[in-house]
């Protein structure tokens, strides 16, 4: 008895002391790794002071808003597509408001400013003079007017150099011209058209000093029928080329060079797809450079009231600061020989260099535009 009982404690004494003396609650190399890891994870949830995330980043309050309609095809459309790409690419919340009569310009941008929008971006020339009155108001607000000639401490104005577009296609309509008369629709005598039309003008006689350009003025930015009119009005007088400048009046002049089987020109964006067979090429405002060039100065506190004009480039998207540029033929590339396509290539190379120089205009001699007149 005293030999099995000796046994049995030497048993539970050896058990004891392996129990204390083994792994049996080990802590290894991975247990210690794995302890590192989470004491780390712990303690760089908050990123360095010159690191950016997603989270700590402040998402920028934009408006985007303006007179026209973003179902013209036309001016408003195009600011519309902009306006998207812009809350795309940043992720942010872009109000948009179309159709704002220009009497209530004024009221409506005081309400987006009281509603702490950080960026107005208004879309019309009209818009230019009531940014500045609203914006003193409101002087942490930032606004720009697309296309504008104003500026104050927070408001900027981009205005495009179109004529540098129109330069383009007014070479390109008096080259390819078989009557030697071309013509030009717009939809309201004011600086930005008759620039837009001296530029067009200023192409086709450096081309062919003898061409003729006959141009109307509607006074009506919405009225498919009167564009329709005046373009036949031109066509009756030999031209076979136009440019219409002309939001939902424009259609009415690109519908009559559909029928009456000329060559039409779109503006602002690229409306090849109005009438494929009848729209040759568009002149193009990039407004989705422009608008990424002017968040990226709010967002980096470098935003200035400013006035910026950038004019050409060569495609869309090119490098530099050029925001027009002409639109591919599309499905009309056949009817443009390769050498005007050569030639229109370094036509624009030399508009862009400087070589070419293309001012700007807002009246002609005798100061004579008149709506509805055709010249």
């Amino acid at each position: 008895m005293h030999i099995k009982t000796l046994v049995i404690l030497a048993i539970i004494v050896f058990g004891v002391s392996f129990i204390f003396s083994s792994n049996v609650f080990p802590t290894s190399a991975d247990n210690t790794k794995k302890s590192e890891k989470t004491a780390a994870s712990t303690t760089t949830t908050t990123p360095p002071q010159n690191q950016t995330t997603s989270d700590t980043e402040k998402k920028l309050k934009i408006a985007f808003l303006t007179d026209g309609l973003f179902s013209d095809a036309g001016w408003g459309a195009f600011g519309y597509n902009a306006a998207q790409a812009l809350q795309g690419k940043y992720s942010y919340m872009v109000d948009l408001k179309e159709n704002v009569p220009i009497p209530k310009i004024e009221e409506t941008l005081r309400d987006y400013a009281n509603a702490n929008y950080d960026l107005i971006i208004s879309h019309g020339f009209e818009w230019g003079e009531p940014a500045v009155k609203v914006g003193k108001d409101y002087p942490e607000v930032k606004f720009v007017i697309f296309t504008g000639l104003v500026n104050s401490s927070n408001v900027a104005s981009i205005y495009p150099m179109q004529q540098e577009g129109t330069y383009v296609l007014g070479a390109l309509a008096a080259t390819m011209s078989k009557m030697g008369v071309i013509g030009f629709v717009g939809g309201e005598r004011y600086p930005n058209l008759i620039n837009i039309y001296e530029g067009y003008k200023q192409g086709a006689e450096n081309v062919n000093p003898d061409v003729k350009v006959l141009v109307t003025f509607l006074d009506d930015w919405d009225n498919s029928t009167k564009g329709k009119k005046a373009a036949i009005s031109q066509i009756d007088r030999g031209a076979d080329f136009i440019l219409q400048v002309a939001d939902t009046s424009g259609q009415g002049v690109i519908e009559a060079a559909k029928e009456r089987g000329i060559y039409a020109f779109g503006a602002i964006s690229d409306q090849n797809k109005l009438a494929p067979d009848t729209v040759l090429t568009s002149f193009v405002l990039d407004a989705t450079k422009a608008f990424d060039q002017v968040v990226k100065l709010v967002k980096t506190g470098n935003f200035s009231g400013q006035i910026f004009k950038p004019g050409l480039e060569s495609e869309k998207g090119a490098s530099g600061d050029g925001i027009v540029y002409i639109a591919p033929f599309h499905n009309l590339e056949y009817t443009v020989p390769e050498n005007v396509k050569l030639w229109l290539e370094q036509l624009k190379e030399d508009v862009i260099n400087g070589k070419i120089k293309v001012p700007e205009r807002y009246s002609n001699n005798n100061g004579n535009y008149l709506a509805n007149s055709t010249g």
